[in-house]
């Protein structure tokens, strides 16, 4: 039973230190549709790995916006060193 209570330990819970409160800033200030999707990602991070798997059309939903922003949001992201992303089949 204790095992159990630890995995629910800070569930829905993510950390932001504050060299990623200034990013999220200037996210915000540069491009705030490619903050928006951050904030999406972030939000539904993997806590054990760091990852979020999505479709680009499951976030387009998301974000009420086409495939392609979410693409150019994605490259921007990836340009300035916000998320990594790995092609998967």
């Amino acid at each position: 039973q204790q095992e159990l209570l630890e995995e629910r330990k800070n569930t829905n819970f993510t950390q932001t230190y504050p060299k990623g409160w200034e990013r999220i800033r200037n996210l915000i200030q540069s491009n705030p549709g490619a903050a928006r999707l951050y904030s999406v990602l972030s939000e539904h991070l993997d806590g054990n790995c760091g990852a979020v798997v999505a479709d680009q059309q499951f976030l387009a939903d998301q974000l009420s916006v086409t495939t392609r922003t979410i693409r150019n949001w994605v490259s921007f992201l990836e340009e300035n060193n916000c998320l990594v992303k790995i092609p998967i089949a």
